[in-house]
Formats: C-alpha cells, structure tokens, sequence
C-alpha cells in the first residue's frame, strides 16, 4: 500500500529531523543532559510513530466501510437524479417557452 510507505517515510523523516534539530539546539547543554534530552525526545517520537501505524490501521480497516457507503450514496443520487430528470425536462420546457 503506497499510503503506508509514504506514512513511514514520514515518519523516518521526521525521527531523523527531530535527532538533527536536537543536536543542533542543545550544543550547550553537558554530555547527560543532551543524551538525556535526546532519549525523550526519540521516545516521544516513537509513541507518535506507534500511534500513527495505529491510526493507519484504524484508517486500513474503516476504509472498505466507507467505500461501501460512498457506493451507496452514489446509487442514491443517481436513482434520484433519474426519477426527477421528467421533471427537470418539463422544468426547461416551460424555461424556454417562456424565454420565447
């Protein structure tokens, strides 16, 4: 699914630059408080990269419930559209005659 690489990816993406981002902001903190810094915030980022494969998996499996339901509506309106077009016909009739 190319929605899931494009998820990881990001997901890569933004490990590597939340690692860059720290490492650059925090040159003046001691060897301990920098590593420390760093190990929350890889932590933080994996609980955000669980949660997104999570969520992914939520989207994965509501997405056939959802298509089903589009389908539907789509049904809908055309039944619909075809049970007024008569109508709608009679409507531009009188339009024209009266544009006459």
């Amino acid at each position: 699914m190319s929605g899931k690489r494009v998820l990881i990816s990001l997901g890569a993406l933004g490990i590597i630059s939340a690692i860059a981002y720290l490492s650059r902001k925090k040159t003046t903190l001691s060897g301990n408080e920098k590593a420390k810094e760093l190990s929350e915030s890889a932590n933080n980022v994996k609980k955000a990269y669980i949660k997104l494969m999570e969520n992914v998996e939520k989207l994965t499996n509501e997405l056939p419930s959802s298509q089903q339901t589009i389908d539907e509506i789509s049904t809908l309106v055309s039944e619909y559209q075809f049970k007024i077009q008569n109508n709608l016909d009679n409507i531009s009739q009188i339009q024209a005659k009266n544009m006459k």
